[in-house]
């Protein structure tokens, strides 16, 4: 276990397991009395003596947190090994230039950036995929590449990127988030990663603003309505940064608006009125398309890290964040540093926290929330 330090907080790596783990100072206190050799009843005690509870309080709260430490594998008893990461499946020598026993789900090509690129699917996984590419179909177009979803022998999702398997997941958002990944690193193949967030990026005066939580925050509604008040849109679902300094790089798919949000954003894009819907997440939805052009735009320097949660009634009000705070809230979603994430990804991925200023917004109303921007880019 690799422990870095952060104010807040206790952070650790797993290198074996490639997991990242953000745990409350409570936790981190916990930690570091273990790490001084205390024995149990010493624990106990200047536990409860640091925090101020009673000794039976403390007992429940440190057995809680040594108990999950066990269960996640990051710590053991002394003297006992270490339980080995779980190993994937042997990879079997298959001939990926054939098609599957089945036949394709679907197939398709798009033009994004200027490069032809082949899709094709086993199963219906791809569905909101497919449709958020849909307005970049180009049927007759001579694909550059080629990338695969195929089922694998126990029934996991691999993606195959020009005849290679590039990854193994059975987790379906994962297979996507990888797709996404094959098709930025063709069309963008200049360019390193930093770091993949979920959210909405926007950019105005070369400033990058990212909208980043889990979905149903309204992320994609304040973003629509950012766009009306003059902002450029650079992504929606994922925020890709590049290296070194963490720089948003244009993804321009189509703002998913959900169904509650649409006569809201229709007030600013009237077009969404008249746009077909969709099923996302069990969800009806509507595609904001965004403008061509957007594909073409330059990475823009990230200035302001922003957690939007929308709550109807809400009393607008913009917290900021601890560098803690904020990578706590990005573990609890999806937040992709590396594989294997290394100690000098996570060292930059830190000093970049440490230097964005990150706000929590709460809010009830789109108006609200886009003051409430305003406020915070200011």
């Amino acid at each position: 276990m690799r422990r870095f330090p952060i104010e807040g907080g206790l952070l650790l790596l797993d290198g074996a397991a490639n997991c990242l783990y953000a745990y409350n100072d409570t936790a981190r206190h916990v930690w570091e009395l273990i790490a001084a050799g205390r024995g149990e009843p010493d624990l106990i005690a200047e536990f409860a003596d640091h925090w101020g509870i009673p000794q039976t309080v403390a007992r429940t709260d440190t057995e809680a947190m040594v108990a999950e430490w066990r269960s996640q594998n990051v710590l053991v008893e002394r003297g006992a090994r270490r339980r080995a990461p779980a190993k994937s499946p042997r990879r079997r020598q298959v001939a990926w230039n054939k098609p599957p026993a089945g036949g394709w789900w679907a197939e398709w090509i798009c033009t994004v950036r200027g490069i032809p690129i082949s899709f094709a699917v086993e199963t219906e996984l791809s569905g909101t995929f497919r449709l958020l590419f849909a307005h970049l179909e180009t049927p007759d177009a001579v694909p550059q590449a080629r990338l695969e979803i195929r089922t694998g022998p126990i029934g996991e999702l691999l993606l195959i990127a020009d005849g290679r398997q590039r990854a193994r997941t059975v987790d379906p958002a994962q297979a996507v988030g990888a797709l996404f990944v094959a098709v930025l690193e063709r069309t963008r193949a200049n360019l390193q990663w930093f770091a993949l967030i979920h959210g909405a990026a926007l950019g105005r005066n070369a400033q990058g603003i990212a909208l980043a939580g889990p979905s149903g925050s309204g992320k994609s509604t304040l973003a629509a309505g950012l766009i009306a008040d003059g902002y450029h849109f650079l992504s929606d679902d994922l925020i890709a940064l590049s290296e070194p300094e963490g720089a948003i790089v244009p993804w321009p798919l189509p703002l998913s608006i959900k169904q509650g949000s649409v006569d809201v954003v229709a007030v600013h894009h009237p077009q969404l009125a008249q746009a077909p819907s969709y099923r996302t997440k069990e969800l009806e939805a509507r595609m904001l398309l965004p403008p061509p052009e957007a594909w073409d735009a330059e990475p823009v320097p990230l200035r302001r890290l922003v957690f939007p949660r929308f709550v109807a009634g809400q009393r607008p009000q913009a917290v900021r964040l601890t560098p803690f705070e904020a990578i706590e809230r990005l573990l609890t979603d999806r937040v992709w540093l590396g594989s294997p994430i290394t100690e000098q990804r996570m060292s930059a991925f830190l000093a970049w926290l440490f230097r964005t200023p990150a706000y929590a917004l709460s809010y009830g109303s789109l108006e609200d929330g886009m003051r409430l921007i305003e406020d915070v880019v200011a």
